[in-house]
């Protein structure tokens, strides 16, 4: 057969470099937003899938990439993604899907038709080459509940969907960042209360209150489980260190009380010596309210009178405001901020 196989050049810019090899340049999809997706070689690695957006964050000789999760470095080329990589197998599968079927066509002496007509009068034969279906080629999708971050150390636009600690580009510790990020979320949520009251009523503004502090607590919470973790993880396996937050941790990180306690155990701070007097009493109040909110439809129960030591009355409906929900996102980031720099030096130039 006196045809190439694959024509080169095209769209993949494709090149023989042997006897049977060809090289094909493939460009990655890139979402609307202009990011594309990358993946933890690390098997080990959960969530593993972040975005980056190329043009942004180290320039020069880029050798080393990192992951936000991990912080596993390889080849910039190795954090392609599983879905990625299948792109490209169906690019090159269909490709030489129309090369066989070129060669076919050519050893067969087919017309442009992929028909050919032998001999003549009583004794004729037809030759005819019906094209394969198509092999379909799907890009690679990527996860939409997204966390968008630049890395105040070299300006790297990306993406994470997870709680993550380094920049995948220059590897700097920007936990704090990615904390700051989450926070901004339920000052958005607070700034549009009035708006929603106006629109919705006041029960579904009172809810996105709610919802606002439900997600400062439960930001709190994940962020010192994650420290924890990070901590526990100089000295114990991940077997150990996941039955020590199951088994010691549970959800102490949910109340300001038990938070103060337990970060003086694990992490061998009390975490909370930037709030005084009346901040950490505020911090505590505020916090306490979510438990009626999430256990009891937002109703006054036993329970929340006693944690809270409140003149509220059994029965009635908790009263939550903007103004203590946004002074408790204030406080939760100074704890936090305070806390990781102590827990982890090398982050102090990153606070935020």
């Amino acid at each position: 057969m006196g045809s190439e196989f694959f024509h080169e050049g095209g769209p993949y810019k494709i090149r023989r470099t042997g006897p049977e090899t060809y090289t094909f340049n493939i460009g990655l999809p890139i979402d609307s937003d202009g990011l594309i997706g990358r993946e933890c070689p690390s098997s080990e690695c959960s969530p593993a899938y972040f975005k980056i957006r190329l043009g942004t964050g180290v320039t020069g000789a880029y050798k080393v990439a990192y992951c936000p999760y991990c912080r596993t470095s390889a080849d910039p080329a190795n954090f392609h993604t599983k879905a990625q990589l299948e792109y490209g197998k169906q690019i090159v599968a269909r490709e030489a899907a129309l090369g066989a079927e070129r060669m076919i066509k050519d050893a067969l002496e087919l017309g442009p038709s992929g028909k050919r007509k032998i001999g003549g009068g009583f004794l004729s034969m037809e030759i005819s080459l019906k094209p394969s279906h198509r092999l379909p080629v799907f890009k690679p999708a990527g996860l939409e509940l997204r966390r968008d971050i630049t890395c105040p150390n070299c300006g790297l636009d990306h993406a994470v969907f997870g709680i993550a600690t380094w920049c995948p580009d220059c590897g700097t510790d920007i936990f704090l960042t990615h904390v700051a990020k989450e926070y901004e979320v339920v000052r958005k949520m607070l700034t549009d209360v009035d708006n929603r009251r106006e629109r919705l009523g006041n029960r579904v503004a009172a809810r996105d209150i709610e919802n606002a502090l439900e997600d400062t607590v439960s930001t709190f919470e994940a962020v010192f489980r994650a420290m924890t973790r990070r901590k526990l993880l100089l000295s114990h396996s991940e077997e150990e260190t996941a039955e020590i937050l199951k088994r010691r941790i549970a959800n102490k990180f949910q109340s300001v009380e038990s938070a103060r306690e337990t970060a003086q155990r694990e992490l061998a701070i009390s975490g909370f010596e930037s709030l005084n007097d009346d901040e950490f009493d505020n911090l505590k109040l505020t916090f306490e309210k979510r438990h009626p909110i999430t256990h009891n439809l937002g109703v006054v129960d036993r329970k929340y009178l006693e944690r809270a030591a409140s003149g509220e009355l059994q029965g009635r409906e908790i009263r939550v405001t903007v103004d203590e929900v946004s002074q408790a996102v204030d406080l939760c980031l100074k704890v936090i901020c305070s806390a990781y720099t102590r827990v982890f030096p090398a982050s102090r130039d990153n606070d935020v």
